[in-house]
């Protein structure tokens, strides 16, 4: 006789994070077949930034902070396989195109519970861009020396405003409020304002591998650092666009709400 399983355990064991296991894999499998869209090129060549990367920013206000990093992830291992030159580094992409983009809005999303570790985790990350690789291992590995105060300024814009945003009433109480309100010109600065927070910390641990493996010079550096300080921008006000008319369809569909997003 087949033994039936309490409903409490079959809601425990088919949810991520509060969120169907069914809709992370279908997000996640939308994640990585967007990895053959490109949506800007490495600088110095060999790859691109895949469309995943925004959507997978997208994942914790439409999933919630744990199911959107899970489908996030998912989506970084099918990426891997069907797009190489969007994973040049295979394994270590799914966390640095997929993951990370997922975890940094997911702690901004959280912000005001969680503002104590993302404040001082954003410092870090900022300290260590600024050193790797030029600093550390520095000259001894062969790269060049960096022109300062300019490569430190360049350096503090993909960190310093967003820890600001993390450690003021900002971040910590208006933005939660704005990315579930009811009035659209809150909601899309909220989102915007979450996403761009997330995606300026994002690029320093993100670049950095790349940097080292790769031998930059201090002349690519600086122009890596100029190139992005516009995209990084532009991107995060088109994954406010493209976020709001999903999230109100949610809300219109009538499908159960999901713990933690912002539907």
């Amino acid at each position: 006789m087949e033994q039936k399983v309490p409903e409490k355990v079959r809601h425990s064991t088919n949810r991520i994070g509060g969120v169907s296991i069914a809709w992370v894999t279908l997000y996640g499998a939308l994640c990585g077949v967007t990895s053959l869209v490109p949506i800007f090129p490495y600088i110095g060549g060999g790859g691109y930034v895949p469309l995943t990367t925004p959507l997978s920013a997208i994942a914790p206000l439409l999933l919630g902070p744990v199911g959107g990093v899970a489908a996030a992830l998912v989506g970084g291992v099918i990426g891997m396989f069907i797009a190489p030159a969007a994973y040049p580094l295979q394994v270590v992409d799914i966390f640095l195109n997929a993951g990370l983009p997922a975890i940094f809005v997911a702690l901004m999303l959280k912000n005001a519970r969680w503002w104590k570790v993302t404040v001082p985790l954003f410092i870090v990350l900022g300290i260590l861009g600024w050193l790797v690789p030029f600093y550390v291992p520095g000259a001894a590995a062969g790269f060049g020396k960096v022109p300062e105060p300019l490569y430190f300024i360049m350096a503090a814009i993909y960190w310093l405003p967003s820890t600001i945003i993390a450690a003021t009433p900002l971040g910590t109480r208006l933005m939660p409020e704005w990315v579930v309100s009811s009035k659209r010109v809150r909601r899309y600065g909220g989102v915007f304002l979450t996403v761009l927070a997330a995606l300026f910390v994002w690029w320093l641990p993100w670049t950095r591998p790349y940097w080292y493996l790769f031998n930059f010079s201090a002349e690519l550096g600086v122009a890596t650092h100029l190139a992005y300080s516009w995209w990084v921008p532009t991107l995060s006000a088109i994954t406010a666009v493209i976020t709001i008319p999903i999230v109100e369809a949610l809300e219109r569909s009538g499908l159960p709400k999901i713990e933690g997003a912002i539907w």
